[in-house]
Protein backbone atom coordinates (compact mmCIF):
# COMPACT_ATOMS: atom_id res chain seq x y z
CA UNK A 1 0.00 0.00 0.00
CA UNK A 2 1.46 3.33 -1.07
CA UNK A 3 1.47 6.13 1.47
CA UNK A 4 1.74 8.71 -1.32
CA UNK A 5 -1.65 9.50 -2.86
CA UNK A 6 -2.71 11.48 -5.92
CA UNK A 7 -5.44 13.84 -4.73
CA UNK A 8 -6.63 14.34 -8.31
CA UNK A 9 -6.34 18.11 -7.93
CA UNK A 10 -3.65 19.74 -10.07
CA UNK A 11 -1.18 16.91 -9.57
CA UNK A 12 -1.15 17.40 -5.80
CA UNK A 13 0.00 14.39 -3.80
CA UNK A 14 -0.76 13.75 -0.14
CA UNK A 15 0.39 11.37 2.55
CA UNK A 16 -1.68 8.98 4.61
CA UNK A 17 -2.73 10.76 7.77
CA UNK A 18 -2.92 14.17 6.13
CA UNK A 19 -5.49 16.59 7.51
CA UNK A 20 -5.87 19.19 4.78
CA UNK A 21 -7.74 22.50 4.74
CA UNK A 22 -8.95 24.30 1.65
CA UNK A 23 -11.05 27.40 1.08
CA UNK A 24 -13.53 27.90 -1.73
CA UNK A 25 -16.13 30.39 -2.88
CA UNK A 26 -19.38 28.99 -4.29
CA UNK A 27 -20.38 25.63 -5.70
CA UNK A 28 -18.20 25.78 -8.83
CA UNK A 29 -14.96 26.13 -6.83
CA UNK A 30 -16.11 23.47 -4.40
CA UNK A 31 -16.73 20.99 -7.20
CA UNK A 32 -13.35 21.76 -8.78
CA UNK A 33 -11.85 20.05 -5.75
CA UNK A 34 -14.50 17.55 -4.67
CA UNK A 35 -15.17 15.86 -8.02
CA UNK A 36 -11.51 15.25 -9.03
CA UNK A 37 -10.69 14.16 -5.46
CA UNK A 38 -13.42 11.52 -5.46
CA UNK A 39 -12.71 10.46 -9.04
CA UNK A 40 -9.04 9.82 -8.23
CA UNK A 41 -9.94 7.91 -5.09
CA UNK A 42 -12.46 5.66 -6.81
CA UNK A 43 -10.00 4.95 -9.63
CA UNK A 44 -7.42 3.91 -7.02
CA UNK A 45 -9.84 1.50 -5.36
CA UNK A 46 -10.09 3.54 -2.16
CA UNK A 47 -13.11 3.97 0.06
CA UNK A 48 -14.46 7.48 -0.60
CA UNK A 49 -16.64 9.46 1.79
CA UNK A 50 -18.05 12.86 0.90
CA UNK A 51 -19.98 14.92 3.45
CA UNK A 52 -21.83 17.81 1.81
CA UNK A 53 -23.41 20.86 3.41
CA UNK A 54 -26.03 22.82 1.51
CA UNK A 55 -26.44 20.49 -1.48
CA UNK A 56 -28.36 17.31 -2.19
CA UNK A 57 -25.90 14.36 -2.18
CA UNK A 58 -27.56 13.11 -5.37
CA UNK A 59 -26.20 16.16 -7.22
CA UNK A 60 -22.64 15.22 -6.33
CA UNK A 61 -23.27 11.68 -7.58
CA UNK A 62 -24.70 13.09 -10.82
CA UNK A 63 -21.64 15.31 -11.30
CA UNK A 64 -19.40 12.29 -10.78
CA UNK A 65 -21.29 10.34 -13.44
CA UNK A 66 -19.56 12.30 -16.20
CA UNK A 67 -16.23 10.90 -14.96
CA UNK A 68 -17.00 7.46 -13.51
CA UNK A 69 -19.93 5.10 -13.10
CA UNK A 70 -20.88 6.65 -9.78
CA UNK A 71 -24.00 4.50 -9.36
CA UNK A 72 -21.87 1.37 -9.47
CA UNK A 73 -19.60 2.70 -6.74
CA UNK A 74 -22.50 3.74 -4.50
CA UNK A 75 -24.11 0.33 -5.00
CA UNK A 76 -20.94 -1.43 -3.77
CA UNK A 77 -20.58 1.11 -0.93
CA UNK A 78 -17.15 2.19 -2.15
CA UNK A 79 -18.63 5.68 -2.46
CA UNK A 80 -20.75 7.35 0.22
CA UNK A 81 -22.08 10.86 -0.25
CA UNK A 82 -23.77 11.98 2.94
CA UNK A 83 -25.72 15.06 3.96
CA UNK A 84 -23.81 17.00 6.64
CA UNK A 85 -26.77 17.14 9.02
CA UNK A 86 -26.92 13.33 9.03
CA UNK A 87 -23.34 13.20 10.29
CA UNK A 88 -23.04 16.27 12.50
CA UNK A 89 -26.51 16.63 14.00
CA UNK A 90 -27.41 13.07 14.94
CA UNK A 91 -28.26 14.10 18.49
CA UNK A 92 -29.91 17.32 17.37
CA UNK A 93 -26.98 19.62 18.14
CA UNK A 94 -23.38 19.90 16.99
CA UNK A 95 -20.91 18.18 19.30
CA UNK A 96 -17.22 17.68 18.51
CA UNK A 97 -17.02 14.59 20.73
CA UNK A 98 -19.99 12.95 19.03
CA UNK A 99 -18.70 13.69 15.53
CA UNK A 100 -15.28 12.24 16.30
CA UNK A 101 -16.89 9.18 17.84
CA UNK A 102 -18.98 8.68 14.70
CA UNK A 103 -15.93 9.04 12.45
CA UNK A 104 -13.95 6.53 14.49
CA UNK A 105 -16.80 4.04 14.27
CA UNK A 106 -17.13 4.57 10.52
CA UNK A 107 -13.40 4.03 9.95
CA UNK A 108 -13.40 0.92 12.13
CA UNK A 109 -16.25 -0.47 10.03
CA UNK A 110 -14.32 0.19 6.81
CA UNK A 111 -11.22 -1.55 8.12
CA UNK A 112 -13.27 -4.49 9.41
CA UNK A 113 -14.92 -4.80 5.99
CA UNK A 114 -11.49 -5.56 4.56
CA UNK A 115 -12.13 -4.45 0.98
CA UNK A 116 -10.35 -1.11 1.18
CA UNK A 117 -6.83 -0.25 2.25
CA UNK A 118 -7.28 3.53 2.21
CA UNK A 119 -10.09 5.93 3.09
CA UNK A 120 -10.37 9.33 1.40
CA UNK A 121 -12.84 11.74 2.93
CA UNK A 122 -13.84 15.25 1.93
CA UNK A 123 -16.08 17.51 4.01
CA UNK A 124 -17.66 20.71 2.73
CA UNK A 125 -18.69 23.42 5.19
CA UNK A 126 -21.03 26.17 4.02
CA UNK A 127 -23.11 26.98 7.13
CA UNK A 128 -26.32 26.00 5.35
CA UNK A 129 -27.55 22.62 6.63
CA UNK A 130 -25.25 22.81 9.67
CA UNK A 131 -24.36 26.01 11.56
CA UNK A 132 -21.82 24.83 14.13
CA UNK A 133 -20.79 26.62 17.27
CA UNK A 134 -17.35 28.02 16.41
CA UNK A 135 -15.71 26.79 19.61
CA UNK A 136 -17.02 23.27 19.01
CA UNK A 137 -15.86 23.42 15.40
CA UNK A 138 -12.37 24.48 16.47
CA UNK A 139 -12.30 21.61 18.95
CA UNK A 140 -13.43 19.14 16.28
CA UNK A 141 -10.77 20.18 13.77
CA UNK A 142 -8.07 20.14 16.43
CA UNK A 143 -8.98 16.80 17.99
CA UNK A 144 -9.19 15.17 14.57
CA UNK A 145 -5.40 15.37 14.53
CA UNK A 146 -5.24 12.87 17.40
CA UNK A 147 -7.48 10.43 15.58
CA UNK A 148 -6.20 10.62 12.00
CA UNK A 149 -3.06 8.51 12.53
CA UNK A 150 -5.15 5.62 13.82
CA UNK A 151 -6.29 4.61 10.33
CA UNK A 152 -4.92 4.83 6.75
CA UNK A 153 -6.86 7.89 5.71
CA UNK A 154 -6.71 11.36 4.21
CA UNK A 155 -9.28 14.04 5.05
CA UNK A 156 -9.82 17.30 3.15
CA UNK A 157 -11.90 19.96 4.92
CA UNK A 158 -13.33 22.59 2.57
CA UNK A 159 -14.77 25.86 3.86
CA UNK A 160 -16.87 28.35 1.90
CA UNK A 161 -15.06 31.57 2.83
CA UNK A 162 -18.02 33.69 1.70
CA UNK A 163 -20.23 31.97 4.25
CA UNK A 164 -17.75 31.82 7.15
CA UNK A 165 -15.85 35.04 6.58
CA UNK A 166 -12.13 35.70 6.64
CA UNK A 167 -12.05 35.61 10.43
CA UNK A 168 -12.08 31.80 10.40
CA UNK A 169 -8.78 31.56 8.51
CA UNK A 170 -6.57 31.78 11.61
CA UNK A 171 -8.46 29.00 13.38
CA UNK A 172 -8.19 26.80 10.29
CA UNK A 173 -4.45 27.40 10.18
CA UNK A 174 -4.13 26.46 13.84
CA UNK A 175 -5.91 23.14 13.32
CA UNK A 176 -4.73 21.84 9.91
CA UNK A 177 -1.13 20.73 9.32
CA UNK A 178 -1.41 21.21 5.56
CA UNK A 179 -3.28 23.74 3.42
CA UNK A 180 -4.45 23.39 -0.17
CA UNK A 181 -3.71 26.65 -1.98
CA UNK A 182 -4.68 26.61 -5.64
CA UNK A 183 -2.78 23.68 -7.10
CA UNK A 184 -0.27 23.40 -4.25
CA UNK A 185 -0.30 21.56 -0.94
CA UNK A 186 1.60 23.67 1.60
CA UNK A 187 2.97 22.71 5.01
CA UNK A 188 1.44 25.10 7.50
CA UNK A 189 3.92 26.71 9.94
CA UNK A 190 1.07 27.93 12.16
CA UNK A 191 -0.42 24.51 12.87
CA UNK A 192 -0.73 23.63 16.55
CA UNK A 193 -1.15 20.15 17.98
CA UNK A 194 -4.26 19.70 20.14
CA UNK A 195 -2.18 20.06 23.30
CA UNK A 196 -0.37 23.13 21.99
CA UNK A 197 -3.66 24.69 20.99
CA UNK A 198 -5.09 24.24 24.48
CA UNK A 199 -2.09 26.05 25.94
CA UNK A 200 -2.26 28.76 23.30
CA UNK A 201 -5.93 29.41 23.95
CA UNK A 202 -5.05 30.34 27.53
CA UNK A 203 -2.77 33.10 26.31
CA UNK A 204 -4.19 36.56 26.03
CA UNK A 205 -2.91 40.02 25.30
CA UNK A 206 -0.58 41.52 22.74
CA UNK A 207 1.63 38.49 22.09
CA UNK A 208 -1.30 36.22 21.25
CA UNK A 209 -2.88 38.86 19.01
CA UNK A 210 0.40 39.37 17.16
CA UNK A 211 0.80 35.64 16.57
CA UNK A 212 -2.68 35.42 15.09
CA UNK A 213 -1.99 38.43 12.90
CA UNK A 214 1.19 36.78 11.62
CA UNK A 215 -0.77 33.67 10.69
CA UNK A 216 -3.32 35.70 8.75
CA UNK A 217 -0.56 37.61 6.96
CA UNK A 218 1.23 34.38 6.05
CA UNK A 219 -1.92 32.96 4.51
CA UNK A 220 -2.63 36.16 2.57
CA UNK A 221 0.94 36.31 1.24
CA UNK A 222 0.91 32.63 0.28
CA UNK A 223 -2.38 32.88 -1.61
CA UNK A 224 -1.64 36.15 -3.38
CA UNK A 225 2.00 35.56 -4.18
CA UNK A 226 3.11 38.55 -2.11
CA UNK A 227 6.76 38.44 -1.04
Amino acid sequence: MSTNLDLGVGGVRAQLGDHICGLYTGEAQRDQIVIPFLTAGLASGDKCICVVDGIDPAKIVMSLDSHVDASKFTATNQLEVIRASDVYLRSGSFSADEVIGSWKAAMADVMYDGRFDVVRAVETWSRRDVVPDMDELLMLESEMNRYLPLYPQVIVCLYDIDRFGASIVVNLLRTHPRVLMGGTLVDNPYFRTPDELLIEQERTGTAAAQEMEKAAEWYFDATTGTT
